[in-house]
């Protein structure tokens, strides 16, 4: 495989698509809270958040997916013969960072990423069931 076609396979625009994907479901749900979630009834909120579960479960599995392709494409780049760019100054430390032994920046990125989704979903399920919304401030 040549540098040609690995890069080819270049996953950043679909790392974007998933990130911005990411931020419009959660927009949209903070905004549906906002404006009638919180005063629905539970039963509406059980629907509003499981819908939400299944398709941040759905991007969650793309996302999987995609970290293994940038994985395999990173070794495939580590295989190359003469590349432009090694794999390992792009993988751990294209910016002149230091960050702490064994970290890479991708690993860091990844890392980041989980942990920011699952915070956000917590912080959704606790806002949908037990925030208790100030009915002045929550009126549209």
């Amino acid at each position: 495989m040549s540098e040609a076609e690995v890069m080819q396979f270049s996953s950043i625009q679909v790392v974007i698509s998933l990130f911005s994907t990411f931020f419009a479901m959660i927009s949209a749900y903070i905004a549906g809270l906002y404006f009638f979630l919180n005063r629905a009834p539970v039963a509406l909120k059980l629907l509003a958040f499981f819908l939400l579960s299944i398709g941040l479960m759905f991007l969650g599995g793309a996302a999987i997916t995609q970290q293994r392709l940038q994985l395999g494409l990173l070794a495939a780049w580590a295989k190359l013969p003469s590349p432009t760019i090694a794999v390992d100054a792009l993988l751990h430390n294209p910016l002149p960072v230091s960050l702490a032994p064994g970290w890479a920046l991708y690993d860091v990125g990844v890392n980041v990423g989980w942990l920011t989704g699952f915070c956000v979903y917590l912080a959704l399920g606790y806002m949908t069931f037990f925030y208790r919304w100030r009915m002045d401030v929550a009126q549209p």
